[in-house]
């Protein structure tokens, strides 16, 4: 985990990475899922060029159409956009749990 903190640190919107590993573990999700949702944070914050609390449903598509023509297993493209979902969801509300409204489609 320190690793991947170590490289999230110097990405944009890393803060907000941060509080969302943390709030991941306050839901309760155990260090290697916490941990896989680190490595998938990497790359999407490479991706992701706007605001994860202004995003709006075109610049979500865009970070999921990006993922969807990448050379990953179904899989492994499956489990970013959740991430993605998930981080967007915390962005807008502060909270990711099963009771979190989804975010609006118009941003």
């Amino acid at each position: 985990m320190k690793r991947y903190r170590r490289i999230l640190k110097g990405l944009r919107n890393s803060d907000l990475a941060f509080r969302f590993l943390d709030h991941l573990g306050a839901l309760g999700l155990s260090r290697a899922r916490i941990c896989k949702y680190a490595s998938h944070l990497i790359v999407l914050l490479r991706v992701i060029d706007f605001s994860s609390s202004d995003a709006s449903r075109s610049d979500v598509e865009r970070v999921a159409s990006w993922i969807n023509s990448q050379p990953y297993s179904d899989w492994t493209k499956h489990d970013q956009k959740i991430v993605l979902k998930k981080l967007i969801q915390y962005a807008k509300y502060g909270r990711c749990d099963r009771g979190a409204p989804l975010p609006s489609e118009d941003g």
